[in-house]
Parts: C-alpha cells; sequence; structure tokens
C-alpha cells in the first residue's frame, strides 16, 4: 500500500476522532447520559468548543470526498510520485492543524491550515492531469 493510500486512512481516522469529540461535547452540554431514551431529535446547536469541533468536522467532510478521490485516482494510473506524496502530506498537516486552530485558536491560523491542505489537494490533481 503505498504512503498516499495511508495517508488517507489517517485522514479517516482524524474523521472518527472529530466524531468523538464532537459527540462527547453534546453528552457534556446535553447531559445525554441521563436521558438514555431521548431519540436527540430536537438538540440545540453546540456552542463554544463542541460547536467549534462539529464544524471543523463537516469542513473536513466536504474536502474528503476530493481528496480521497485524487488520491484513488493517483494509485490506480499509477501517477504517484513525491509530488502527489508531498500533496499528501500536506492534505494531512493541514486537516490536523484545522481543528486544532478552530477549536482552540489562533482563529486566523484556521484559514491558513485549511490553504495548507487545499495546495495538497491541488498538487495532487496537477499529478494527473
Amino acid at each position: 500500500m503505498t504512503t498516499e493510500l495511508w495517508i488517507l486512512v489517517f485522514v479517516g481516522m482524524l474523521a472518527f476522532l472529530l466524531a468523538i469529540l464532537s459527540g462527547l461535547a453534546k453528552v457534556i452540554n446535553f447531559n445525554l447520559l441521563t436521558m438514555e431514551n431521548y431519540p436527540r431529535d430536537d438538540l440545540p446547536a453546540l456552542s463554544g468548543w463542541g460547536g467549534r469541533a462539529e464544524r471543523s468536522l463537516q469542513n473536513l467532510f466536504e474536502s474528503l470526498p476530493l481528496f480521497t478521490i485524487l488520491i484513488l485516482a493517483a494509485h490506480v494510473t499509477g501517477a504517484n510520485n513525491d509530488m502527489t506524496l508531498f500533496g499528501a502530506e500536506l492534505f494531512f498537516v493541514g486537516r490536523v492543524l484545522h481543528p486544532v486552530f478552530y477549536i482552540f485558536g489562533p482563529y486566523g491560523l484556521r484559514t491558513l491550515a485549511w490553504a495548507v491542505a487545499t495546495t495538497g489537494m491541488v498538487m495532487i490533481g496537477l499529478q494527473l492531469a
């Protein structure tokens, strides 16, 4: 398995961790442990760090399909090279830093982390052209 595919797996694990963090925030904020049979249909929106974690997860879900397509296309076509590896690494680092900056600040760096991840995807896409 290529390093790029391993990075895709690690990004999936990052999504799982963010989902756990978001779920934990819901348990804490809405006291869900005492509401065993409550269907959770009408929960208010999360605020604070939990809301930021949830929005960071949603942002990852918006870029994950394109990253997946790019990595799989590079793998299937044999276009993997140093640039696709570097692009995948940039995407991973940007996606790891994005929720850290989003949840804990400094907030101006969140956009920079997003731009790093997006640059990584562009680098992979250019190798497919």
